[in-house]
């Protein structure tokens, strides 16, 4: 990636810092994760996380935004963690 597709796929408010400019109309917002130790979400306003379709071996891939930087990182963790959804219609 070039290091600018995090914030043309951020939402214009919502980020605790650096709002993105929405390019895509993707809207999206810092939800955090669900830390699996503890059972709560952190970092709701700092940190969007969402799963993706894929998955590696025992673990799901999944993709993150930062609040404080214009990336887009993908990772792989456990299923059992808490990440966003991104739900789409099929076009008529």
């Amino acid at each position: 990636f070039s290091g600018t597709e995090g914030t043309a796929l951020k939402s214009t408010t919502g980020w605790n810092y650096d709002n993105g400019t929405d390019d895509f109309g993707f809207s999206a917002l810092p939800g955090g994760y669900r830390n699996t130790n503890v059972g709560f979400f952190e970092n709701a306003g700092y940190i969007g996380y969402w799963w993706s379709s894929s998955s590696n071996g025992g673990f799901a891939w999944s993709w993150f935004l930062g609040s404080y930087d214009s990336e887009i990182y993908r990772n792989y963790i456990y299923p059992r963690s808490g990440n966003s959804v991104r739900c789409l219609k099929d076009a008529e």
